[in-house]
């Protein structure tokens, strides 16, 4: 190879690059500098103004929420839910000093929201109202103390809805004509609530509000609801001293609520020309600066160019006077290990794919056994690709493959399961739903329809499983199983479904002979629903505290068995079950069962189911509380030291419990007690995950070698750091390194 000639071209080309790409741009940007300095004006004015737009939605739904916070706090009351009894059990509890007294609450918390005029709790089974001016029976006050008109009174005592905001409306409150906004919202997560508390927005109250927090940035703000006006707020005409300007309105929907915000806003930005001269000034000095620069840019980036390139002929030339290649050849060469990055790439790609298609499956396993996602959480689903929400209604199919156990032939086999997925595909476009097909075990598949709409209440479910069975037999000759479940709404519905079907398959295989059973476990037949699955659930979230999710699974327990009506004896050996995983629980963090498994068993006695349920509730959450606020003060000083100082040194090879009882002086065992109970896992799995979640970064940037990122992260021997990789990660360090985009 000629080094000069092929120097000088490439010198040549490359500073020939160098100069059109600094030169052509800048001449470019400066011309357009007066149309970018238009358009970053009106950017700045436009996002100020969303900003403020998002603030003043932000204000009204943080009032809404406040309103269903303030629900959900009386629905917690005591007195309230004794109040829900249509009994007279409590007649002698609540007297007239109690009376007055609630009355007084209720009339404290319903002054304390600031837009409400006046706030009443209504029981429908004993048709009465209590509110802060007294007890009143519906009629009586209705017709002369808070007097609507009959569609907005028939609309609050027939109102179901756990939280439902009315059309504003007239009211006579003691003969005052106010203009206010009915908020309903029920007391009771059931069809048809034994309470509901109505409170109403007072319109003077919320414009009073508005006008105080709402900011002056805005021409015009209209709240509306189904195109119908809830508030209007306009500037005077002196207040905008830029009437004559255009406009925009900016459209949010409310996140807490129906509502729709529009906000309007006075265009101002001006359009001036402020560097035009520095503009034509950039075009001239660019050509100067712009060649220099050039010239200097390519004898930088020359010098390492050309150095790799003579390596790479000097290697190509090796090659070609062992195999006779022709001259030139270093191209071939790079064109070589490009084919090599690019085969790379699609297997890494396709590992991907596998990966994520695997991580799919296992989520919607997870979904069958049962998913009790936190608020924070229940967008989880999205990131495989899963859009499923709580609005949604979904029913559970299972196609067993047992019919065709004794096919050894596997490419026999493969035909029937894919003729099992073109037919479910042909189906479900029939019937225009969504679906999703999986494999579950070697003998089933399970397949979750879903829509927005409720269906099959026409017997559509039933017609859908026939017409799979019948496709599937008429094109491969084996008659297969398809049994549903039952269309339920909500994402736990889909595990309802799953083991209503799964019941049904089961009892299929039994009646042919496929599951043999001990006969005390036939006569013995369980009527109730607790999934062993939930079961395990519900041990998880009492352990780490997690009092939301417990009593979601507990609550889904109970409705589902209250739809199975069961028996006096069946309830009672339920909840007993349900006791019984407490009182383990109970037992594994260390507290004394003998007292409550005591209560619980004269509860037993006296056969008072309502009793029992509420037990196990007040049990469930005695538990999440203490481990969530077990710590006394003291106790918390020491564990935020420990805490802080694994976070600061979890890097060096030498932390463990040892070292950190020498520094606190305290017993092994106390500090790794004292460490569980602060962070919620013991002292060896936390400092494994910042370790791990360190060498993921380090492994992603590709800058270190293995046995570096070991040290690094702070373990003495590259083999525990695998070790310790592999089983938090599931992969190896150098396999999780190749995926790492």
């Amino acid at each position: 190879m000629d080094k000069k000639r092929f120097g000088n071209r490439t010198f040549r080309n490359i500073f020939m690059s160098y100069t059109a790409i600094l030169i052509i741009p800048i001449i470019i940007f400066s011309s357009l500098n007066v149309h970018r300095n238009i358009l970053e004006e009106q950017r700045q004015q436009y996002d100020k103004h969303t900003s403020d737009a998002k603030r003043i939605a932000d204000l009204v739904d943080n009032k809404l929420n406040e309103l269903k916070q303030f629900g959900k706090a009386m629905s917690s009351k005591t007195w309230v839910r004794k109040l829900m009894q249509n009994t007279n059990v409590y007649d002698q509890e609540f007297d007239l000093l109690k009376m007055i007294e609630l009355r007084k609450d209720l009339d404290n918390d319903v002054n304390s929201m600031g837009i409400l005029s006046f706030g009443m709790i209504y029981f429908p089974e004993k048709q009465w109202v209590l509110s802060s001016i007294g007890n009143f029976q519906v009629d009586d006050f209705f017709s002369h103390i808070a007097v609507f008109d009959p569609a907005t009174q028939h609309t609050m005592q027939g109102s179901t809805a756990d939280f439902q905001i009315m059309q504003p409306v007239a009211l006579e409150l003691w003969d005052i004509k106010k203009r206010v906004i009915p908020v309903l919202q029920s007391l009771e997560v059931v069809n048809q609530p034994r309470a509901i508390l109505i409170l109403l927005i007072d319109s003077a109250y919320f414009s009073d509000y508005m006008h105080r927090f709402a900011g002056n940035e805005f021409k015009d703000i209209s709240i509306t609801s189904h195109q119908s006006s809830i508030y209007q707020q306009t500037k005077n005409a002196h207040d905008d001293q830029n009437t004559s300007d255009k406009a925009y309105t900016m459209a949010l929907p409310s996140q807490a609520s129906e509502w729709q915000y529009a906000v309007t806003y006075t265009d101002s930005s001006g359009v001036w020309i402020h560097n035009l001269f520095s503009s034509l000034l950039a075009i001239l000095i660019s050509i100067a600066v712009g060649t220099c620069s050039a010239f200097v840019l390519t004898r930088i980036t020359y010098r390492p160019l050309h150095a790799l390139l003579n390596k790479l002929s000097v290697a190509v030339r090796y090659d070609d006077e062992r195999n006779g290649a022709a001259s030139g050849s270093e191209y071939n060469y790079i064109e070589k290990s490009i084919d090599r990055l690019l085969h790379e790439n699609q297997e890494l790609q396709q590992s991907m794919q596998a990966f994520e298609s695997a991580a799919r499956s296992n989520m919607f396993l997870r979904l069958l056994k049962g998913y009790f996602p936190e608020d924070q959480h229940i967008n989880g689903l999205a990131k495989f690709g899963i859009r499923y929400t709580e609005d949604m209604f979904y029913c559970t199919m299972l196609v067993s493959l047992h019919a065709i156990h004794e096919v050894t032939d596997i490419a026999k086999i493969r035909k029937i399961e894919m003729i099992t997925m073109l037919v479910v595909e042909k189906v479900m476009q029939h019937y225009r739903l969504d679906y999703e097909l999986f494999e579950i075990t070697n003998a089933d598949k399970a397949l979750i329809v879903s829509s927005y709409h409720r269906f099959g209440d026409d017997g559509m479910i039933e017609q859908i499983a026939s017409d799979i069975a019948a496709e599937i037999e008429q094109n491969c000759g084996f008659h297969l199983d398809v049994l549903h479940g039952t269309v339920e709404q909500g994402l736990v519905g889909i595990s309802k479904s799953y083991y209503a079907a799964h019941e049904q398959l089961q009892y299929l295989l039994f009646s042919r002979g496929h599951i043999r059973t001990m006969q005390e476990e036939i006569l013995d037949e369980v009527d109730y629903y607790y999934p062993t699955d939930w079961e395990v659930q519900l041990i998880n979230n009492l352990k780490v505290g997690n009092l939301d999710t417990s009593m979601h699974i507990l609550q889904e327990i109970s409705s589902e068995n209250e739809k199975r009506q069961l028996s006096d004896h069946s309830t009672v050996r339920l909840v007993s079950l349900l006791m019984e995983t407490m009182l383990r629980v109970l037992h594994e963090v260390n507290l004394d069962t003998g007292i409550y498994a005591k209560q619980f068993a004269s509860m037993v006695s006296a056969g008072n189911t309502i009793a029992m349920w509420s037990y196990v509730y007040e049990v469930g959450t005695l538990i999440c509380e203490r481990n969530r606020y077990s710590n006394t003060s003291s106790t918390m000083e020491v564990g935020s030291k420990l805490l802080q100082y694994v976070n600061e040194n979890y890097t060096s090879a030498d932390v463990s419990l040892k070292k950190l009882a020498e520094m606190f002086q305290m017993s092994t065992s106390n500090v790794s007690k004292i460490f569980k109970e602060v962070t919620g896992i013991n002292f060896y799995d936390y400092l494994c995950r910042l370790r791990m979640e360190m060498a993921k970064e380090l492994l992603r940037e590709k800058k270190c070698a293995i046995d570096a990122i070991a040290l690094r992260v702070g373990y003495e021997n590259v083999y525990s750091f695998k070790r310790a990789f592999t089983r938090y990660e599931g992969i190896k360090p150098d396999e999780y390194m190749q995926m790492a985009i």
